[in-house]
Parts: C-alpha cells; sequence; structure tokens
C-alpha cells in the first residue's frame, strides 16, 4: 500500500473520532436528581445537622432571622450619655419641689394631697431605697408623724437618687403602666398622666427629629387628658366610681397612651444593636 493511501486511511479516522466526540459534548446530558435545602425551611422540617451559611456558625434558617430581626432596629444614631444629663437634672428640680410640698401636705394632714405630691414624682419610683415603702405605708395608714418623718428625707433622697438614661427613658412608659396594673382610681392615673407629661417634658429636646414618637406621645397624651377632664366635670370632682362608660373610656384612651409610650426607650437608644456576623 503507498504511503498516500496510508496517510488517507489516517485523516478518515481522525475526522470519525472527532465527529464522535463533538457528538457527545452538545448532547444535552440525561438530567441528575440533585438535593436541595431550602433558604429558610418551614418549622416543620427537620434536620439532624443543619448545613452552615459559609464563614458562619450558623444556619441557613438563623441567618434568616438574624437578618429580619435587624431589620426591625430604628435608623437613628445612639445617644451619647451625656444627653441625659439635662433631662435628669431638671425632674431633679421638678421632684424635689413635689416634695417639698409633700412634706407640707403631711403636716397638714391633707391625705389626698400627699398621695398627689407623692404619685407626681413619678419617675423616682425604685430609686429611693425603703424610703419609699415609709412613704407609701404612712399615707395608707394616715399617720401623720411617720409621714412627716419620711417626707423630710425626699428631697435629699431624689438629689442623690441613681437615675441612669436607660432608667430614666423606661420610666416614662412605666409611670402610666402602674396605673393601668394596679388598677388606681381616676384621680391617681390623671396624676400619672400629669407626671408623664413632666418627663416628656425634659425629654422633648432629645427627642425631637427622632422618629415621630414625641408627635404620638403628645396625641394621645392630649386625648387621655380631655377624657380625664370630661368624667371630672361630669362629676363634680374625681369620681370614686366612674360610670361604665367613663371607666371604657379611660382605659381605651390610657391604652392607646402607653402604646405611643413604649416607643420612647427605643427612641432613646444608647448603643448600637448587637452587631450581625460578616457572611463571608
Amino acid at each position: 500500500m503507498s504511503a498516500a493511501v496510508k496517510l488517507l486511511g489516517f485523516v478518515i479516522v481522525a475526522a470519525a473520532v472527532a465527529s464522535a466526540a463533538l457528538l457527545a459534548l452538545n448532547r444535552d446530558p440525561a438530567p441528575k436528581r440533585v438535593s436541595h435545602t431550602a433558604i429558610a425551611p418551614g418549622v416543620s422540617v427537620k434536620q439532624a445537622h443543619p448545613l452552615k451559611v459559609t464563614g458562619t456558625t450558623m444556619s441557613a434558617q438563623q441567618a434568616v432571622d438574624a437578618a429580619v430581626e435587624d431589620g426591625v432596629h430604628p435608623d437613628l444614631v445612639p445617644l451619647p450619655e451625656r444627653a441625659f444629663d439635662k433631662p435628669i437634672a431638671q425632674y431633679r428640680a421638678y421632684a424635689t419641689g413635689q416634695a417639698r410640698e409633700l412634706i407640707r401636705a403631711a403636716d397638714r394632714r391633707d391625705w389626698d394631697g400627699a398621695r398627689d405630691r407623692w404619685l407626681l414624682m413619678g419617675a423616682a419610683y425604685g430609686a429611693m431605697g425603703d424610703l419609699e415603702s415609709e412613704v407609701t405605708d404612712a399615707i395608707d395608714r394616715h399617720d401623720g408623724p411617720a409621714l412627716s418623718a419620711a417626707a423630710r428625707k425626699l428631697p435629699a433622697a431624689v438629689r442623690r437618687a441613681e437615675l441612669s438614661p436607660l432608667d430614666y427613658a423606661t420610666r416614662a412608659h412605666e409611670i402610666l403602666e402602674d396605673a393601668q396594673r394596679d388598677l388606681f382610681s381616676v384621680r391617681d392615673t390623671a396624676d400619672g398622666a400629669l407626671a408623664t407629661r413632666k418627663v416628656m417634658a425634659t425629654l422633648r429636646d432629645v427627642l425631637a427629629g427622632r422618629g415621630s414618637v414625641l408627635q404620638e406621645v403628645d396625641s394621645r397624651l392630649a386625648r387621655l387628658e380631655q377624657a380625664l377632664d370630661q368624667v371630672r366635670r361630669a362629676h363634680g370632682g374625681w369620681p370614686a366610681h366612674p360610670t361604665q362608660a367613663e371607666h371604657e373610656l379611660l382605659t381605651g384612651r390610657l391604652g392607646a397612651a402607653l402604646e405611643a409610650l413604649a416607643g420612647v426607650p427605643g427612641a432613646l437608644e444608647t448603643a448600637l444593636p448587637p452587631k450581625l456576623p460578616a457572611i463571608k
């Protein structure tokens, strides 16, 4: 066989091999069954060893939950703690004045007046130790000497009471929350509303520009105050037993005010929320 014929044979074989390879490459591959793990499996899905998100120790579900939780944090720059120096100082001056009025009420044996002044002190509750129970017990027992003695300790106690920014921010909500929980009288609720107003007044400059919480609190406190005034005028004074309709009105307005006040601590954060771990 000549060399030319042999060369032609090799070319034909090579072409056939190349054609077969191209055909194999262009053919659609047979479908494979691939297992799929949901990004956030429902509660009914159980995994003995959940897969971890690359670069973290979190499961896929935990990563999704963390992102959602981070998304609800208010987009506000944390306040420095010194931003509370002026509000707390203003409150101390106000509460000291109420304490002096309580002394006068105690000396006159004006039990309603003494209770009013005590409730109007509001944000100091929980910061004056055993003296608080001395005052409340003396008022409840109508014990004049004991109340006079305890009341005289109040101005100094208010001045040295420890009030952290966090404590002060939460007290704006807790004053009226106490009234709701303890089923205070209409008069006591009015005292709580006024004490809350005083605390909010000291925080007005700090809250300005930090969302809509200040406007919401102002509006709902005003509606509560209107309802309290309405009940008082209808009875010619603070009633011991409001009507069912009045009770429902006050309860609704009080609940709405508390809902708005619940946003105050979040608007007064002094630290960033916990940082999520970076996903690498």
